[in-house]
């Protein structure tokens, strides 16, 4: 870092537009947070008392203060064209600053809505500025990546030392699978050699992940843990970019996912103690199971994207071999990759305060980007999987002991619905879930779903009623799919 802090501080400049709005501020305050930016938010920093011009110009004008947020949507472009309320004060304060006395770097304006014409909601004094764009959920992961990066000062595409390796393919840098390139071209051109290459990739990528875990240990623990799981990001794009390639170019052959089944289950033999403990410690496995959870979802994804059933019924049908909690080898269905991420999704999240749901759920969304695996992607892939584990359910046993959970059913109010399960009216689609499910027909699986409701007095019974606004039936579009 150069003119940064360890934890640089940021104002965010916002209208209150409405109680949605005002809700999606302060949790992208939160995530800026939890990522280390001393993010300073009126509702959080503005006491009864205080005077709100002279905190707001405090902020702005602050050297301490090394960028300030500026939240764009229509009812603040507006107010900062008219000069009206706390906004139009604010935006003259800012407007002043900005041409006047400090470098326009300091302002960066935060797009959250576009108008009619499809531009961007921006006041005309920020016209001429280059923006951040979190407008929707499928831009948010891009757009938080960007924002942080610019208030870190460590830019994307940074020029690189003559003589030396981009800082992603350096060992200092993030972990990086060298591999990727020749093994997608072999999967691409149908070589021979595509076998050994891909294993050299998965093999590369295990290995990457086994040099990032450190063991966790005092009260701070899930710090370490996070660290981890957020260095895995290049990996996790590779990942993507890797399961794309095998579901565009394979045929729907199941032999093809071979290969992620083998590291899905690499990872799993570290989901025990480390070799030399002898008992099980809570945050031990959260790296590897945050990984896997994540290359699963990005998986069944790329071959829904495909409309790769046979694939997908071979995922659902796989046993993989995991290590358990006591170190032994046991068998187990997919499930075994959907379990709770303790370190972060309760740790940190008590120690943190961060009052989230899911933070777990918060880094699939953050880590998703358009040009790789788009977060309402990871939903689908989520809910199919939890449509699956309905399917296979055994209710002679219980059921609910192998279940999936969709986490990312925390963001289904913001999300629109999803693009497979519209389509399950098609006939051809609604056949191609089915078999991938191994049901024999939509009247078979309504029957599950009546049998599995009953027995549990509804879905909410299945963990799912922990997210108040996800419907089960109705994200699968249940009485289309069920014809």
């Amino acid at each position: 870092m150069t003119a940064t802090t360890q934890h640089p501080k940021a104002f965010i400049s916002y209208s209150w537009s409405s109680v949605e709005h005002e809700q999606f501020v302060l949790e992208l305050a939160t995530a800026l947070r939890n990522h280390g930016v001393d993010a300073i938010l009126d509702k959080w920093d503005l006491k009864p008392g205080q005077d709100k011009y002279a905190f707001m110009e405090s902020m702005v004008t602050d050297s301490a203060v090394s960028r300030v947020l500026v939240i764009c949507d229509r009812i603040y472009q507006q107010k900062a064209n008219a000069r009206a309320g706390g906004v139009g004060t604010e935006s003259q304060i800012i407007s002043q600053e900005l041409y006047g006395k400090v470098k326009q770097t300091k302002f960066i304006p935060v797009i959250c809505e576009y108008d009619e014409d499809d531009q961007a909601c921006l006041p005309v004094f920020m016209k001429h500025l280059i923006y951040v764009d979190v407008s929707s959920d499928e831009r948010y992961g891009a757009g938080l990546d960007e924002l942080l990066r610019l208030i870190y000062e460590q830019p994307l595409h940074e020029k690189p030392r003559l003589g030396a390796p981009p800082a992603f393919t350096s060992n200092a840098g993030q972990p990086y699978a060298k591999e990727l390139a020749a093994a997608a071209r072999a999967i691409q051109d149908g070589k021979p050699n595509r076998q050994g290459l891909e294993h050299l990739l998965l093999k590369s990528v295990l290995g990457e992940i086994e040099r990032l875990y450190s063991e966790p240990e005092g009260n701070d623990y899930h710090e370490k843990i996070y660290a981890a799981i957020q260095a895995t990001k290049g990996l996790r794009d590779q990942m993507s970019d890797y399961c794309e390639t095998v579901a565009a170019f394979s045929n729907d052959d199941p032999s093809a996912i071979g290969p992620v089944i083998k590291l899905l289950e690499g990872i799993g033999t570290h989901f025990g103690p480390p070799e030399n403990k002898s008992h099980y410690y809570a945050g031990w496995a959260d790296v590897y199971r945050y990984f896997a959870l994540e290359v699963l979802l990005i998986l069944v994804a790329a071959l829904i994207r495909h409309t790769c059933w046979k694939s997908l019924r071979r995922i659902v049908t796989t046993t993989f071999i995991v290590r358990g909690r006591n170190g032994e080898l046991k068998a187990e269905g997919f499930f075994v990759f959907n379990t709770s991420i303790v370190s972060i999704d309760d740790h940190r999240n008590r120690a943190l305060n961060l009052q989230r749901v899911s933070v777990s759920a918060d880094l699939l969304k953050e880590r998703s980007a358009t040009d790789k695996t788009t977060f309402l992607e990871l939903q689908e892939a989520d809910v199919f999987l939890t449509l699956a584990a309905v399917a296979k359910m055994d209710l002679n046993s219980g059921g609910s002991s192998h279940f999936w959970t969709p986490r990312t059913a925390v963001y289904f109010h913001y999300s629109a619905q999803l693009p497979l399960f519209i389509r399950a009216g098609d006939e051809h689609t609604r056949n191609g879930i089915l078999s991938a499910l191994s049901v024999e027909n939509g009247a078979a699986l309504k029957l599950k779903f009546d049998e599995v409701s009953k027995l549990f007095n509804g879905f909410g019974r299945l963990s799912l009623g922990t997210f108040s606004d996800f419907n089960f039936l109705d994200a699968v579009n249940a009485e289309k799919l069920t014809r």
